[in-house]
């Protein structure tokens, strides 16, 4: 971690925006708490905690050190952003990239690749504050789409750090979400959290989709495995501040307002709708669907009033400004199509009004439509809930919530009555049967929904996420992954390597020497590796093995050639440069042949899949399969083989994207002491590099004083034996290939540099 300057929080909260109003005008400095809904849900948590975030306007230089000073106070950071940072940041990606693909509209998405690096520039930023307030024992929580690069960039920094990461939006299905030209960038961003969180299940299930099919990354409901750590993936949904509400409800002036709106709506039906203005709210299809009804029954202008609130939100983008003229538009028309003088079918508000008049209209309204064409959670469904179900006068229980199946609230309110925003004919339906819902009906439904409001409040939401949060940060922390190759830690291999008197590489080749590929026919070594590994076998006093699970043909057809030692099949046959090949094992192999049937049985249920049988295994290959559908039959798979296989002498395998099923006792560490019987001598270097955990069998079997270099995401094994090894991290074949040169330049130089002097 980087040296703090300042205090070290127990804390850090890091979003876009500071929960302030900022406002610069000239030389002036106006800051204002913020009512925002994330604001208000974290007030439970804040204490001693640090928020870090953006002003949310261009605050000049020469008045940034006295907004700094400003805002300490109230515990917070701010990362000012220029005007070209905040155009290419905020607009360009977050808001033209970003929130589109998030909320499913493609057609909305515009990409702009030279944006991109200032989003990633802003991240760093982002990170490099967080890093100055943070010491060993502090917890990060980042929060929202605007930082998704933040926590990798945190983990790379300070590998210890308790990082969290919340998405207040949808993450979409991968079919959509793989648009993102930065998908994979994006996705590793938020893997370098400890926990991953989202508002329902299926966002959680669509980001571990994403996962498997961008990164290849299986994953289990809850945690996903990458690096070597585990990523804990949670459905957390947000609340609302019940105790705040309750405040507002009891408030002599939300008493009076209600009252008004009691008088001006006498003997009509109010239908309610409270919307950001945004293009995932659906409004011009809420319209729409009122107008249909009243076309269905013109009668009903004169019983029934919608009243559309639009909170002002981006006025200064011409495109937001184009759906507010939309939505007026349509609202002028259907006013003009079925108004009266004196009655005005849709009342219309564009401005901010007080949390009293929000609660007075909650209580009002007859009908809550809350129909978003996508939304995260949408707290406006929890908040007219909380106002209805309340106590207090009017005592009747009187409204019905219909609610959009695309917003997130449509999975925590089990009483809501679900519409498809896009349907109007659908909408229309149940807005008539919401209208005219009987009290006990009205009244069962708001009091199922408010025991549920109730229990998601806010400060529980922040609770449960720290909570959760600290469960999976602990248990990482008890499996500290091995150092990088880097730095000191590189030259003091290279130097050890070079100083010795001998010898040994043992390097396993799918995935640690040579990247993976859909099928394992097509990982032909290439050029430089066939070139490497002969410059390696070429060191004095050195000798190179390749220890695989591949067949002998296959290492015969590629590397037979080379000066080199091979061992294929985990460690059952092996050969000497240029010798013959042998078993190191007797075998009892008679269960191979119904288990080969049964793999090619599954086999051919699932399209890409294939097995591959050699001389004392068999294995299922599904890389090539659909990656879910594959996942889903593997582990149906791992089951029927684990009850087929009761008493036979033969053990299963599980590797990248490939079951494998082998004799008992064979395994790579048999090799490995096949080549050290008696250990090594103290002068002689071995270094073993391994990407999967049939490679564990290879690493702790190595003798001791030895390096095991976990290549990827593989972690030293908790059975490790045999004595004390050096445990090295390498990120992957591209790295290992670069160390294993640096390695040979280690020896082959100096002796090149004494040769001339």
């Amino acid at each position: 971690m980087l040296p703090s300057r300042t205090r070290q929080h127990p804390l850090v909260i890091a979003s876009n925006r500071l929960p302030v109003r900022f406002r610069v005008d000239r030389d002036r400095i106006e800051v204002r708490p913020s009512a925002g809904g994330l604001a208000t849900a974290l007030g439970a948590v804040r204490g001693d905690a640090l928020w870090i975030g953006w002003p949310g306007t261009v605050v000049p230089e020469r008045l940034r050190a006295d907004a700094t000073k400003r805002l300490a106070k109230g515990n917070f950071v701010p990362v000012f952003l220029s005007a070209n940072e905040e155009q290419d940041f905020y607009n360009r990606v977050c808001n033209d990239t970003l929130w589109p693909l998030l909320h499913y509209f493609g057609d909305r998405l515009r990409i702009t690749p030279e944006a991109w690096q200032r989003y990633v520039n802003v991240n760093e930023r982002f990170a490099d504050a967080i890093l100055e307030h943070s010491g060993p024992d502090s917890r990060v929580w980042v929060h929202d789409f605007h930082l998704m690069l933040v926590p990798a960039m945190l983990r790379r920094r300070a590998p210890n750090l308790s990082i969290g990461f919340f998405l207040h939006t949808p993450f979409p299905s991968s079919e959509v979400y793989r648009l993102l030209p930065a998908r994979e960038e994006v996705l590793r961003g938020l893997l370098g959290a400890d926990y991953v969180s989202f508002h329902v299940g299926d966002y959680a299930r669509h980001f571990r989709s994403s996962c498997l099919r961008i990164l290849g990354l299986d994953s289990q409901p809850d945690a996903i495995e990458v690096d070597g750590r585990r990523v804990g993936i949670g459905v957390d949904p947000i609340g609302i501040d019940t105790a705040g509400f309750h405040e507002v409800l009891a408030d002599p002036e939300t008493a009076r307002l209600v009252t008004q709106l009691e008088e001006q709506y006498a003997g009509r039906k109010l239908v309610l709708g409270v919307e950001r203005l945004d293009y995932t709210k659906g409004i011009p299809q809420k319209l729409l669907a009122f107008e249909r009804l009243l076309e269905r029954d013109p009668a009903k202008a004169q019983t029934v009033t919608m009243l559309q609130v639009l909170v002002p939100s981006r006025l200064e983008s011409p495109e937001y400004v184009q759906q507010r003229d939309e939505i007026e538009l349509l609202i002028a028309r259907i006013n003009g199509r079925f108004g009266q003088p004196g009655q005005t079918p849709v009342e219309y508000l564009h401005r901010d009004i007080s949390k009293q008049g929000l609660v007075a209209l909650y209580r009002r309204a007859d009908v809550m439509m809350v129909t978003p064409l996508r939304d995260g959670m949408n707290l406006v469904a929890q908040e007219f809930v909380l106002c209805q179900a309340a106590p207090g006068p009017p005592s009747r229980w009187r409204g019905s919530l219909l609610l959009s199946e695309l917003a997130g609230s449509a999975q925590v309110l089990p009483g809501a009555m679900l519409v498809n925003p896009w349907n109007a004919d659908g909408v229309v339906e149940r807005l008539e049967a919401a209208l005219e819902l009987d009290v006990s009906e009205r009244r069962r439904r708001l009091e199922t929904m408010a025991k549920r409001v109730e229990a998601l409040d806010s400060k529980r939401w922040a609770d449960g996420f720290l909570t959760r949060l600290g469960r999976f940060s602990r248990r990482d922390r008890r499996r500290k992954p091995p150092p990088e190759v880097e730095g000191e830690v590189r030259e003091r291999l290279l130097r050890r390597f070079a100083r010795a008197r001998s010898r040994s590489i043992l390097l396993d080749y799918d995935g640690t020497l040579r990247e993976l590929e859909p099928h394992p026919d097509l990982a032909i070594p290439t050029r430089e590796i066939r070139a490497l590994l002969r410059q390696l076998a070429a060191l004095p006093d050195t000798d190179v093995h390749i220890v695989s699970g591949r067949r002998r043909r296959n290492l015969e057809q590629w590397l037979g050639a080379l000066p080199i030692h091979l061992c294929a099949e985990h460690g059952y046959l092996a050969r000497e440069p240029g010798g013959e090949w042998q078993t190191l094992l007797d075998l009892d192999l008679t269960w191979m042949r119904p288990i080969e049937r049964m793999l090619r049985r599954v086999a051919a249920d699932v399209p890409g899949a294939h097995v591959e049988r050699k001389s004392c295994s068999v294995a299922w290959h599904y890389r090539e399969a659909e990656p879910e559908y594959g996942s889903w039959r593997a582990r149906e798979l791992l089951n029927d083989l684990g009850q087929h296989l009761a008493g036979a002498p033969a053990e299963i395998l599980q590797g990248h994207r490939v079951i494998e099923v082998r004799a008992r006792g064979v395994d790579k560490g048999v090799y490995v002491r096949h080549v050290f019987p008696d250990g090594k001598e103290p002068t002689h270097f071995v270094i073993g590099l391994g990407d999967d955990r049939t490679d564990h069998d290879l690493l702790d079997a190595l003798p001791s004083g030895s390096i095991a270099g976990h290549v990827g995401g593989l972690l030293p094994s908790t059975r490790a034996g045999g004595g004390a090894r050096d445990h090295v991290h390498v990120l992957g074949p591209g790295e290992v290939r670069e160390l294993l040169r640096d390695l040979a330049a280690a020896v082959t130089e100096p002796t090149a540099a004494r040769a001339t002097s």
